[in-house]
């Protein structure tokens, strides 16, 4: 978080405890202490934004409170800004608050700082803070993402259906790796989106670019990419910089194969696997991880697959979490690729979203594999076999 954004927020949690009363327009919250534009816009601003957040759960292109020239960039900001009210440990689907912290006058538009805040035990707790650009537009202001005005200066170079955005220098050498890795993804998902990727120096500055000032969710992660797909074309805020190379293989299948199927209809566990066989997972190629998998093996040589699959079981004793489940369905995924091509993968990829039971998944696995769950543990040990 910017030190001026710490120190409104800071301001504003101290108004927040001390305050008696609290201003509300529709939904939208207001400390009695705020400073406000002495501006007709400002209520304007308000029940936009309120209408911003009631279209939330849809679908970003049909929110027709998202500026539309701005609909790929702002997406990743909303995508990020969705479920805010939720606390999960309280099972409590409101109790975090919208609070509007701040509206800044520009030139031609308004800045706009929004928190969500919820009170614990008399002490306010803050889950996120994020920015907006407000623009006028008929009776009503739209909304997008500070992520452009952010990098207004920055360079770019494309290499094939890839523009690089960055403020300085690229690494030539890193940037064609990471154009092969897509090529390599694309001819097996049959994707072709163009993808903008802006290069950030770490993940706080993705966050800051795009509009998120504080993400509970993101505290201490100095690693990590922000996305979003439109129209056709893919944004990618990286704010991989600690790291060797400037991208993770496993989140890049993950990313490209959105491109091609809805969120909604993708298997998690499936998704995993493939990512692992393609791609690795937290520095890991997959051949070090199968060597990983293969020590466990032979440390449960009765193990009850079906049991372990279900239960998410984790089979790596260091601080990075490698699921069962993923290198069953890793393994799965390669022989269905070698006995029917790749448009099987797919088709067990796009199974539906875990649900309890994985009766989704096992019903496209007998179709595809003749796996079911009486046969999966002897199965499935003859491909954990085959792959020692």
């Amino acid at each position: 978080m910017s030190r001026i954004s710490a120190i409104v927020l800071i301001a504003f949690l101290l108004s927040f405890v001390s305050g008696s009363s609290y201003g509300q327009n529709s939904g939208i919250l207001i400390a009695p202490n705020i400073t406000l534009p002495k501006d007709t816009a400002v209520t304007q601003i308000i029940t936009s934004l309120n209408s911003l957040r009631g279209q939330i759960e849809n679908p970003n292109k049909q929110n027709v409170f998202i500026l539309p020239t701005e609909l790929l960039t702002t997406s990743a900001l909303v995508d990020e800004m969705r479920g805010m009210e939720q606390n999960a440990q309280l099972r409590d689907k409101n109790f975090y608050k919208p609070y509007l912290v701040n509206i800044v006058k520009q030139r031609d538009n308004y800045l706009v700082q929004l928190a969500y805040i919820g009170v614990a035990e008399g002490t306010p707790v803050i889950k996120a803070s994020f920015k907006l650009i407000a623009k006028q537009q008929g009776g009503k202001f739209l909304f997008c993402s500070p992520l452009n005005q952010n990098t207004v200066g920055w360079k770019t170079k494309t290499l094939g259906n890839i523009t690089f955005r960055f403020k300085d220098t690229l690494n030539t050498t890193d940037a064609k790796a990471f154009q092969k890795t897509v090529t390599l993804y694309d001819k097996k998902l049959q994707a072709n989106a163009p993808i903008i990727q802006y290069y950030c120096d770490n993940f706080a500055e993705a966050q800051q670019l795009l509009g998120i000032d504080y993400k509970a969710d993101y505290a201490g992660i100095k690693d990590n990419n922000l996305t979003a797909n439109e129209g056709g074309t893919s944004l990618i805020i990286n704010g991989w910089g600690a790291e060797q190379h400037r991208f993770d293989p496993h989140d890049l299948f993950h990313d490209r194969l959105r491109t091609v199927l809805s969120p909604d209809v993708i298997n998690r566990p499936v998704d995993e696997g493939a990512a692992y066989l393609y791609g690795g997972s937290w520095g890991l190629t997959w051949q070090q991880i199968i060597t990983k998998f293969n020590t466990y093996v032979s440390q449960n040589p009765n193990a009850d697959w079906l049991t372990l699959y279900t239960d998410g079981t984790n089979f790596n004793n260091e601080a990075k979490i490698l699921k069962i489940s993923y290198v069953i369905n890793a393994l799965i995924i390669q022989q269905l690729k070698k006995e029917k091509g790749f448009p099987a993968v797919m088709e067990l990829l796009s199974c539906g979203k875990k649900e309890k039971g994985d009766d989704n998944y096992f019903k496209a696995l007998e179709r595809l594999t003749g796996i079911t769950k009486a046969n999966f543990t002897l199965k499935v040990g003859g491909l954990i076999k085959a792959a020692k």
